[in-house]
């Protein structure tokens, strides 16, 4: 989920594109989903490999603000990153183009209230707002990009 495919920024290294496959239709739960498009990367216990994939536990980036989350998720993220601390480098693809508003609330949900976060659940009409609002996005974030005050902005 969030930056699916990195690099840690110490080594240097490049990322590879990540292969993107929709969960099958019939994927509703957000534990389902986060199995099918998370998990990979983040793990199923959701701490990430080091030095490679950033962790989702605890991380400020799942339990603040829900709508950087959702712009994340819908559209991905590229470049630095910085979670807990460790900076990562590389490319989170967009999730918006293969999961419908209701998977991506029930999984942005579902990381947000496990791993430790404990942070408030997000509504499928959150998503289809945010996802409205950001229509026009054709590029990934940049970790500068998502946490400018502005939400408005695609």
């Amino acid at each position: 989920m969030l930056l699916a495919s990195v690099a840690h920024a110490k080594s240097g290294a490049k990322a590879a594109t990540p292969a993107v496959a929709a969960p099958p239709a019939s994927a509703k739960s957000g534990a389902e989903i986060f199995a099918v498009t998370c998990a990979s990367c983040h793990q199923a216990n959701g701490e990430g490999v080091p030095d490679r994939y950033p962790p989702l536990a605890g991380s400020e980036w799942v339990s603040g603000d829900a709508d950087r989350m959702l712009r994340i998720v819908l559209h991905g993220l590229t470049g630095e990153i910085e979670v807990e601390g460790e900076m990562f480098s590389g490319l989170m693809p967009a999730w918006g183009p293969n999961l419908k508003d209701p998977q991506v609330a029930a999984v942005v949900s579902y990381v947000r209230d496990r791993f430790g976060n404990g942070a408030k659940p997000v509504t499928v009409a959150d998503v289809a707002r945010v996802r409205k609002a950001t229509k026009s996005r054709k590029e990934p974030y940049t970790a500068k990009e998502v946490t400018k005050p502005d939400a408005k902005r695609p």
